[in-house]
């Protein structure tokens, strides 16, 4: 007697694109939802990014910037001169100084803020102090630099006022403290808004792990140190690596309303953002638009750089 023959079956699986066919086909209704936000994501995302070759080329005529593009040959000239333009290497350098000491003033206290409103017991109360950190970041920073203006501004200020009033001498705390102002409203505006992410992860944390770290006696320090921080070490990696991606972005919105509202700041303040945005304002299209490339290239660096750092030492990856 002959014995059964086995069917062997194929373990092969399907290829990608071929996978990508058959959920498009299953989910086609889905796709027309889909459409419009790709559409506009082409058009105001992936069509502007042309533009790129701008910084390539010697001059770009705005009003026959077509013929130009064309016919001129690619040059990396502009990108030479940002390493040689004292301008441009004064700004980068405002922008490190500016960007480093929010990275390590701020990103700090967005997470013990999270951490002593998570020690509130009272929940709604806890939250309700979280709202209201939260309400300046909904302010525009012009308004915002308006208050703080009217608060410490040098002839009309309140504090200057009563400073003058007191026999003292009226201090300039937008020209004479540039950076360290810059740094203050950040954290006065952004502070509640960036203890949100580490609050909610501190949140999820399960509470039965601080009732048995309570009952074998640990103190509050104790169960910050080995409950909270590494409970949140996740939501603390993915925000460094962030902050990190965007160092050489010092607050182009900060720092370009300080510069119009306050008239008498100089522009040797400037950070790189600000200076890209007069350089294109002034017609110095090439040069702008090399700038930007730079930029972005070494925000990509940086975040990719930042990544390796953070899974090495927090054992946490973007990816």
């Amino acid at each position: 007697m002959e014995a059964p023959v086995e069917k062997v079956t194929s373990s092969k699986k399907p290829g990608y694109f071929k996978t990508q066919v058959k959920n498009f086909l299953k989910n086609k209704t889905i796709v027309w939802f889909i459409i419009p936000a790709m559409c506009f994501t082409l058009v105001l995302g992936y069509v502007p990014m042309l533009g790129v070759i701008f910084g390539f080329k010697e001059e770009i005529n705005p009003s026959n910037w077509f013929y130009d593009v064309l016919t001129q040959p690619l040059t990396l000239k502009w990108v030479a001169k940002i390493f040689s333009d004292g301008e441009v290497l004064k700004a980068i350098g405002n922008t490190l100084i500016i960007s480093g000491f929010k990275l390590v003033i701020i990103f700090p206290l967005n997470i013990i803020m999270a951490i002593l409103l998570s020690e509130i017991k009272n929940q709604r109360l806890s939250k309700l102090l979280l709202i209201i950190l939260c309400l300046p970041n909904f302010l525009s920073w012009p308004v915002t630099i308006g208050i703080w203006n009217n608060i410490i501004g040098l002839d009309s200020g309140l504090l200057n006022n009563l400073i003058a009033d007191l026999g003292g001498k009226r201090i300039y705390f937008f020209q004479d403290h540039f950076k360290a102002m810059v740094i203050f409203l950040s954290a006065w505006k952004t502070l509640g808004w960036g203890s949100i992410y580490f609050y909610a992860a501190i949140q999820s944390i399960d509470k039965e792990y601080y009732e048995a770290a309570t009952i074998d006696g640990a103190t509050k320090l104790q169960k910050i140190r080995y409950l909270t921080l590494p409970g949140i070490k996740s939501v603390i990696a993915l925000m460094l690596v962030m902050n990190i991606t965007y160092i050489l972005d010092a607050g182009f919105d900060q720092v370009y309303s300080m510069l119009n509202v306050v008239k008498s700041i100089t522009y040797d303040e400037q950070i790189l953002g600000t200076y890209i945005f007069n350089l294109g304002y002034s017609g110095d299209i090439p040069f702008s638009v090399a700038m930007s490339v730079v930029n972005g290239l070494f925000a990509l660096f940086l975040m990719l750089g930042g990544n390796t750092l953070v899974q090495k030492k927090l054992g946490r990856s973007l990816w």
